[in-house]
């Protein structure tokens, strides 16, 4: 647009739409045609969508995703991330009935024990030897009770998680609590994963085929650009 053009549809005069500009300019966010003197966006705006869409402000951009899981599956919701073996909590809703669980923003448990977790590796790719690392990671420190997660079984449980699209999780986390988990790729970031969470006794087996199909299901329809599910194999 001419200067003008953006004057005229700001409502301002010509001279503190120009100072706009040169300061815009200076920042990347706008620049000027040598051939016909008018005004276009830079790159600065590309730049800051892509930062935005990167990882550090996915709890904005999967809100309405997990409003919507919660709403109807009526159970707790969490988003999270992949942090080396770990799994970064991102965000979390609650449902209307209480749900004491261990979780909270900003904490981390090993992948290998998540249905987020196991959910990222399925869809990355992760496979064989590769999951040795995570398998050890659930070794407990020297003195505390529990047991790790053997190889053999995190690597039947992430195959079984590819295969149908959605991983689970049954009391290895925490006891009286089952978990579904479905993870999300994109071309340009991490993988990310949205899990729901219940009490054993709401969770069954049926229940938590039910909660995977209705993960895939709003995932596909709500989550941001950008982020796709994995096929079902």
């Amino acid at each position: 647009m001419t200067l003008r053009d953006i004057a005229e549809a700001g409502g301002m005069n010509k001279a503190s739409v120009h100072r706009l500009l040169r300061a815009l300019m200076h920042r990347g966010f706008a620049e000027q045609s040598a051939l016909d003197q008018r005004y276009r966006f830079g790159n600065a705006p590309l730049e800051l969508a892509h930062a935005f869409g990167a990882g550090e402000n996915l709890p904005t951009l999967f809100a309405p995703a997990l409003a919507a899981i919660s709403e109807r599956t009526q159970e707790l919701v969490h988003l999270g991330r992949m942090d080396g073996t770990r799994v970064l909590y991102l965000d979390k809703v609650e449902p209307e009935r209480t749900l004491r669980v261990w979780s909270r923003v900003g904490s981390r448990a090993p992948a290998a024990r998540t249905a987020m977790g196991r959910a990222m590796l399925a869809a990355d790719g992760v496979r064989g030897p590769a999951l040795e690392a995570y398998a050890l990671a659930t070794v407990p420190p020297a003195g505390e009770a529990g047991g790790a997660v053997e190889l053999a079984h995190l690597g039947e449980v992430v195959e079984t998680a590819a295969e149908r699209g959605w991983s689970a999780e049954i009391e290895e986390n925490e006891a009286g609590i089952a978990c579904v988990g479905v993870a999300l790729t994109r071309r340009d970031g991490c993988s990310v994963a949205v899990s729901v969470t219940g009490p054993i006794e709401r969770m069954g087996q049926a229940r938590r085929a039910e909660v995977g199909a209705l993960l895939r299901e709003e995932l596909e329809r709500l989550a941001p650009s950008g982020f796709e599910l994995t096929p079902l194999h």
